[in-house]
């Protein structure tokens, strides 16, 4: 047993109050056994369950600071890191805590009072008054296995708490209605060929195309297609789409893949279409019949001629897992009218990747994620934190090269899509 790392562990202990000790536990429930976390009345405890069970280490440190970090305890990282366990310098962080669970976690940091009230309403008849009766400070400890020692921490915590943190939300926050005849259309700009200009073919691209065709109807929409468009040939597609009639429609989605520079799209020919132009298209001056229907935009937009930053290396070998570059969108790209959203595949003045055999990271992991938790009733922003999250988290061999992407919005309302009829895994 490392002494020196015994050490680190109590002065974490000392470090953290009450509330933060069950918020650990909260965070390890997929890690230890219910009955285990039962007992866990301090961190000291906490932490000799998981040395027992070799998650935790001297040799590997990584999910005392991952756990440290999700808690953003910086202050006391910096402070182990550099004075008192240098073996823990340059530790790279293991997800062992997985996605959802930082999710709630973060959800609940929201959370106010009235939101906990109307979470104990709801478990009525999952939890025995008598707990819900007890003082619990928050979401979490509401939820945490010492009060939960009768239920499967699994369906309870990630089944229910992501509906209920939304239910509650509901609240404050109003949706945007999704009870109309249809879903509405769902437009697809995919531009591959290039050969009309200096820019190079968009290889992988289709892969792109035919996830969104599919999740798109699967979510309802009825989807339009429209492949190699000039810049002319995008405006004019989207003109057609603000003229068509909205009224029966929930929405409109519009999805464009191609090459971009940092203020706006490339046609094929290699023109530019502004931010400005793209979504000015669907404005509600052009478009009267979708005023105040969230108009939805997902852009996965190449680098065209701007250069990589030295970070971003451009030789690579020719094989299915070659990256090429996406590039960013400038941050004034969204104009000052309602109801829009432009989720973007990454921030200004940086690349986003695409895979020539497997599609771009944003709208691979963009399909993903709606196809995961439109079915739990998770709203349009949550799920582009997780997408956000995901793609954060992907790197190509060499490990240099990095995504965020960034979502924009001028929405009034929550955007949640009914839960599909058909609940058929999607190919």
């Amino acid at each position: 047993m490392d002494l020196e790392f015994q050490r680190v562990l109590l002065k974490v202990q000392e470090s953290l109050t009450g509330d933060e000790v069950q918020d650990l536990v909260f965070l390890c429930s997929d890690l230890l056994s219910l009955k285990d976390l039962c007992t866990v009345s301090s961190a000291g405890q906490l932490f000799s369950l998981l040395e027992k069970r070799n998650q935790l280490s001297c040799e590997d440190p990584s999910l005392l600071l991952e756990l440290l970090r999700i808690m953003k305890q910086n202050s006391l990282i910096r402070n182990l890191t550099s004075d008192d366990y240098k073996q823990t310098n340059g530790t790279t962080y293991s997800q062992q805590i997985s996605p959802y669970r930082q999710l709630l976690y973060e959800r609940s940091e929201s959370i106010c009072e009235q939101d906990l009230q109307n979470i104990k309403f709801l478990l009525l008849k999952t939890l025995s008054r008598k707990k819900l009766e007890k003082d619990t400070p928050s979401a979490l400890t509401l939820l945490s296995p010492d009060q939960c020692q009768n239920l499967d921490s699994n369906s309870v915590i990630e089944n229910k708490s992501l509906n209920l943190s939304v239910t509650s939300q509901n609240t404050e926050i109003q949706q945007y209605e999704m009870k109309g005849d249809r879903r509405g259309f769902g437009l697809i700009i995919n531009n591959y060929d290039f050969r009309a200009c200096t820019l190079g073919n968009r290889e992988g691209t289709d892969i792109d195309k035919e996830r969104l065709e599919v999740v798109f109807k699967w979510l309802g929409f009825e989807v339009l297609v429209e492949q190699d468009c000039n810049r002319h040939q995008i405006l004019q597609v989207l003109r057609n789409l603000a003229a068509r009639d909205h009224t029966p429609a929930d929405c409109v989605v519009c999805c464009v893949l191609s090459h971009g520079r940092v203020e706006g799209i490339c046609g094929v020919d290699g023109e530019i279409v502004t931010f400005r132009e793209l979504i000015e298209t669907l404005s509600p001056n052009e478009c009267p019949s979708l005023c105040k229907k969230p108009k939805l935009f997902f852009i996965q937009a190449c680098r065209g001629n701007d250069n990589q930053p030295a970070a971003f290396p451009q030789t690579c070998s020719e094989d299915e897992d070659m990256l090429f570059s996406d590039a960013a969108v400038p941050r004034d790209s969204i104009p000052e009218m309602a109801d829009y959203l432009l989720a973007m595949s990454t921030v200004p003045h940086y690349v986003s990747y695409r895979e020539k055999g497997r599609g771009t990271w944003f709208i691979q992991s963009l399909c993903h994620s709606l196809q995961l938790l439109v079915p739990r009733g998770i709203d349009l922003l949550s799920i582009l934190t997780q997408v956000n999250s995901d793609v954060s988290k992907k790197t190509d061999k060499s490990g240099l090269r990095k995504q965020m992407p960034q979502p924009e919005f001028t929405l009034t309302k929550r955007v949640v899509f009914p839960p599909p009829k058909s609940h058929r895994p999607l190919p």
